[in-house]
């Protein structure tokens, strides 16, 4: 027997003897762990999973109480009717309006803002640029050019609301001292 061996075969022996504690100290006695790299568990290979879809339902039928538009939202109803005649608010009073529709591309249009007040005896027109909203179905105008202008008068702008059936545009005159105006359809 090797004497370098001799101490591990006198603690077998004594195992094997059962000496009490020499089985707790030969296992006490084993490799010291290592902070390597910790061993992962198998992982089962990745699986792939198919998902089949069957048909779409079908579209449910709209119901009897659903909102219809009476009017298409596309169409410019300016282009339509081309003279608006009214009134509206301002410091001087209530004053005739007549507003002429002039040009209409897609959603602008041109028009002639023309107003007379009858207590007065003043009148006066000029140009406006605005745009129609076809799903608010508002119309904004800006003035431009006047093409009479009136001592002591001043051009606005104008926002105001189309009826679904066209029978009526009306909103605000756009200036601190002004209020309503009310334009019809000429017939």
């Amino acid at each position: 027997m090797d004497p370098a061996n001799a101490p591990v075969s006198r603690w077998r022996s004594a195992l094997l003897r059962g000496v009490p504690g020499a089985a707790l100290l030969l296992a006490a006695c084993g490799p010291a762990p290592t902070l390597g790299e910790p061993h992962a568990a198998a992982l089962p290979p990745a699986q792939t999973v198919y998902i089949v879809l069957g048909e779409p339902p079908p579209a449910a039928e709209p119901s009897d109480d659903a909102w219809v538009p009476d009017e298409d939202h596309g169409e410019n109803p300016f282009e339509r009717t081309r003279t608006w005649i009214g009134d509206y608010d301002c410091p001087q009073g209530t004053t005739e309006m007549t507003f002429r529709i002039l040009q209409v591309r897609g959603s602008r249009i041109k028009a002639v803002f023309g107003f007379h007040h009858a207590e007065s005896g003043v009148s006066g027109k000029y140009l406006m640029r605005g745009r129609y909203d076809a799903q608010a179905r508002t119309a904004t105008f800006s003035p431009g050019a006047w093409l009479e202008r009136p001592p002591n008068y001043v051009t606005v702008s104008m926002k105001g609301d189309l009826a679904l059936d066209g029978s009526l545009f009306a909103g605000r005159i756009e200036h601190p001292e002004c209020g309503a105006f009310r334009l019809r359809p000429a017939s």
